[in-house]
């Protein structure tokens, strides 16, 4: 229904690869498509960014820029959904010639596209900083988050290896963007501990962390986040997979939001971890016995974290509560 953490480069159709590897004169491999989702057997968070190096060596030109993009919320508008985030990092798409910015004005171009005449339906762009870069490329994409935040481009993100650099590393960077009133959320807590959630809760300036499963709920940090009113953008199945936590029973879920921290449910990467926010609720209405009124409340959790009009979100709770039935109904299934 809502997906607020969803990677492109993760999130490719099995048709838009093969589409895509035709035009492009790309060998997709003996193995496709097994080698296109999380390794069996994946024992970390780098092992499972391997699977991020074919989907990226497609696109590499605006076409396949924007076909993706049209594909994926074409595809997700079909299944029901209401609303979209969709990250990328633009500077992983500059292989060929390409410019940042040229791949950002191929990313939007695709959106428009696909949001054509739909009804009750939205989505944005979040552009990614990206932990391993230079403070020069990642500087890059903040100021084009500026440029375009009026253009269909909501957010700034830092994702990539967590363990590569603790938060504390990207402050210059991030004071730059909230000066620049770009709105931020960074990916912490998900290889790293309570820590580094914390640290960069303190000194990037979010609105939400992506992951952030690993942040210890005592005092002193429960109150932090919520004066500080951050909401998490929890994963699952993608933690499962990269052994961030052992099973769907450990997905901090229940706790949080006992805690009154609001909790949005998401995808991650839909072809890589092999799912999609259907599923996710499916694993933790079967886990925590969820009733329909805690999927509807993290449901709204989305909506009221989302990039967006305030005016926006609330037809869009509106069509949550017309909807809820079915959707409950479907992830019983």
């Amino acid at each position: 229904m809502i997906d607020l953490h969803l990677h492109l480069d993760g999130s490719l159709a099995l048709e838009d690869f093969e589409f895509l590897a035709k035009r492009n004169g790309v060998n997709l491999g003996k193995e496709f498509p097994s080698n296109v989702y999380v390794p069996k057997g994946c024992t970390s968070l780098e092992e499972y960014l391997t699977r991020f190096d074919l989907p990226l060596s497609l696109l590499q030109d605006e076409y396949s820029i924007s076909y993706v993009t049209k594909s994926l919320v074409n595809r997700l508008y079909n299944k029901g959904y209401v609303y979209l985030e969709i990250r990328f990092a633009p500077q992983l798409h500059t292989l060929k010639g390409l410019t940042q910015e040229d791949a950002v004005k191929a990313a939007i171009k695709g959106l428009k596209e696909a949001l054509k005449d739909k009804k009750d339906f939205d989505a944005n762009l979040i552009i990614c900083c990206m932990r391993q870069a230079d403070y020069k490329t990642n500087r890059e994409s903040v100021l084009l988050a500026a440029k375009y935040k009026k253009d269909k481009v909501c957010c700034l993100d830092l994702a990539g290896p967590e363990a590569f650099k603790t938060g504390d590393k990207y402050k210059e960077l991030f004071d730059e963007a909230d000066s620049l009133g770009v709105d931020i959320i960074i990916h912490a807590g998900e290889a790293c501990g309570s820590d580094e959630v914390v640290r960069c809760v303190n000194l990037l300036h979010p609105q939400r962390i992506g992951h952030g499963v690993h942040l210890e709920l005592t005092k002193e940090n429960v109150k932090l986040v919520k004066e500080k009113h951050i909401t998490f953008e929890f994963c699952p199945t993608s933690n499962l997979q990269t052994t961030s936590l052992p099973n769907y029973e450990s997905v901090p879920l229940l706790e949080f939001d006992k805690c009154e921290i609001p909790v949005t449910i998401n995808s991650d990467n839909m072809t890589v971890s092999n799912t999609d926010v259907i599923e996710e609720y499916r694993h933790l209405y079967k886990t925590f016995k969820l009733s329909k009124d805690q999927v509807l409340h993290f449901l709204k959790n989305s909506i009221n974290a989302a990039f967006i009009p305030q005016k926006e979100k609330e037809y869009f709770l509106k069509v949550l509560d017309e909807r809820i039935d079915k959707f409950y109904e479907e992830i019983k299934k």
